[in-house]
């Protein structure tokens, strides 16, 4: 389901956040939903405890009335409370005024003739396990009501010892906790969407997950409880937003972290849990044996986990998601006039802006649900990126230099990267940030965390990637105008790329999870250029061409520039044919 946001959200929602009444939006599920289960009631009334629990009343959807017959709760008698129901902020109030038809009898000469009052309920979200009836079965509420101050109640009556004398009689209500609502959706599933891939860091990194309910959240949302069985990873409960069906949740795990643990997750009543772990670094150059080729006189701009490939054909100033099997055009995905693809996540998001005739909207989709539409759309802003949790970073048309996060609230402002919406800025899973900046010195690469941030060498630099382990790539421009490609690392600092054998310059221009970079590189005399992989541990560098599918070097395919590499291992790149033809390829271990 797309949840929407515009311009003025940040001050709509957060005036809805800070008002009184934004609580009782609770109240609206309790006028939708059917029944109000009576966990427990206690009273006191002529000397007497009366109490009750576990009954269901019955209340039609759409009204705050209820009708209790008597019979119900095991009392001898036809009457039926009428409770009518109103509300106020967050209090639910329900008045009743009842006559018997018939005394009932209580015992020691005493009969009961009326029955009138106030109950007042305060209404307030239902979390984790609050209530009893999740421990064993779907949740059937999602609002619980306590008893709060101004409830009064009264019994009218008489005693007959050879007079009647009429008395009233205050009820003392001692305990009432009810639970109404809808029905509070069942966990359905929790995975990792990090890929399987991923290996263990010498940094404290973090893994995406994802939880997905049975059916929308409901007003307010829906608690996801989450607890890893390894303490030493973090994991914190997550709230499903409302009407949505799916949230995202951050695993922190230590440096050096391998695993297994298994994070627990329960919601609705369904407990589920999940087997995490991280294999073993590959460090060791591999062959690639599969390829995917692109259509002829595409432009293929990112690549994702499994191989799809955001691409603009020929003649078309829109882009494209091109998968093994399908082409699906953004432009009649979102139904705007123009698309254009800002990034891709290792979670398999596309991030992008679809201009319409209303102007820009930034949104987020799922690569693995084109049809589906976007997951997020905001109003007016254009998208720069986003990352592997699904944030996405996104600038205001006529405020180029001002960056954006849009979080659960809207769009805020980015303090650390003011000034550099204009340029290109990545943007990982740990919150951190890297771009090329502008200085008395010079262009440089930083790296950008919180308000802060770093050079991270003292040379003419850009930054090409970022990953979500915290490593930053990038190249030098050497005094002798050379590119030379580095990497930077918290542990390592920065370390230079060896050049694959032959060749004198070169620019890194991708890098994915595990620490694999491609780039491309050029002889001494500018007339051969040469798509290349490097190893994590920057020790060795190898033309694509030595490590190629053998079906295509021997038909003759020169690899000539390397785009993008993916968490996935697959490597997008520029090749050309036995026949001298421009190609694109995603080849695949």
């Amino acid at each position: 389901m797309k949840r929407i946001l515009n311009g003025l959200g940040l001050v709509a929602l957060l005036s809805l956040w800070w008002s009184p009444v934004a609580q009782a939006d609770v109240l609206d599920d309790v006028w939708r939903g059917t029944n109000v289960r009576l966990n427990a009631a206690r009273i006191h009334v002529k000397g007497n405890d009366y109490a009750t629990g576990y009954w269901l009343l019955p209340k039609a959807s759409g009204t705050l009335n209820l009708n209790v017959p008597a019979r119900d709760f095991g009392i001898n008698s036809d009457v039926v409370l009428r409770m009518s129901g109103s509300r106020s902020g967050n209090v639910l109030t329900w008045t009743f005024n009842e006559t018997l038809s018939t005394p009932y009898y209580l015992g020691g000469a005493n009969s009961v003739t009326r029955v009138r009052g106030t109950l007042k309920a305060l209404a307030r979200q239902v979390r984790g396990a609050d209530d009893p009836f999740c421990a064993h079965s779907a949740c059937p509420h999602n609002v619980e009501l306590l008893l709060t101050s101004g409830s009064q109640v009264w019994v009218d009556g008489y005693t007959d010892i050879v007079f009647k004398f009429d008395w009233t009689e205050p009820v003392s209500v001692r305990q009432f906790v009810a639970y109404a609502g809808m029905p509070r959706p069942r966990l359905s599933s929790v995975r990792v969407l990090t890929s399987t891939n991923r290996c263990q860091s010498s940094d404290p990194s973090e893994l995406v997950g994802e939880v997905t309910l049975s059916s929308p959240a409901p007003t307010g949302g829906a608690l996801v409880e989450l607890m890893s069985v390894d303490a030493s990873v973090g994991v914190l409960n997550v709230r499903v937003p409302e009407a949505q069906r799916t949230a995202r949740f951050a695993m922190r795990l230590p440096p050096g972290w391998s695993g297994p643990t298994v994070i627990q997750a329960s919601s609705g009543g369904v407990n589920q849990t999940l087997r995490v772990a991280l294999q073993r670094c590959v460090l060791i150059v591999f062959p690639f044996k599969y390829w995917f080729t692109l259509p002829r006189y595409s432009i293929p701009r990112f690549v994702l986990n499994g191989g799809s490939v955001v691409a603009r054909l020929e003649n078309q100033e829109s882009d494209s998601l091109i998968t093994t099997k399908d082409t699906y055009s953004l432009q009649e995905v979102l139904k705007a006039n123009r698309v254009e693809v800002k990034g891709v996540s290792g979670s398999g998001d596309v991030f992008g802006t679809a201009y319409t005739s209303k102007g820009p909207n930034a949104f987020r989709l799922k690569a693995s649900a084109v049809k589906s539409g976007p997951e997020l759309w905001v109003d007016g802003y254009e998208a720069l990126l986003g990352n592997a949790h699904g944030t996405p970073l996104v600038r205001w048309p006529d405020d180029k230099d001002t960056v954006y996060l849009v979080d659960e609230v809207g769009p805020m402002k980015h303090q650390g990267l003011a000034g550099l919406a204009s340029g290109r800025i990545f943007f990982n899973a740990l919150g951190e940030a890297a771009s090329t900046v502008a200085t008395s010195k010079g262009t440089r690469a930083v790296r950008i965390v919180g308000k802060e941030s770093q050079v991270l060498v003292d040379q003419e630099s850009e930054v090409t990637a970022l990953n979500d382990v915290g490593v930053v790539l990038g190249t030098v421009r050497t005094s002798d105008k050379k590119l030379k490609p580095f990497r930077w690392s918290r542990k390592e600092g920065t370390q230079w790329l060896p050049l694959p054998e032959g060749f004198a310059t070169a620019k890194a221009v991708s890098l994915n999870a595990s620490g694999w970079a491609v780039g491309t590189a050029t002889s001494e005399d500018g007339k051969t250029q040469s798509a290349f992989i490097s190893t994590p541990d920057g020790k060795k560098s190898v033309p694509l061409s030595q490590v190629a599918p053998v079906e295509l070097t021997k038909a003759g395919y020169r690899f000539v520039e390397a785009l993008a590499v993916s968490d996935d291992f697959e490597v997008l790149v520029r090749a050309v044919d036995g026949e001298g033809q421009t190609v694109h390829l995603v080849l695949r271990p």
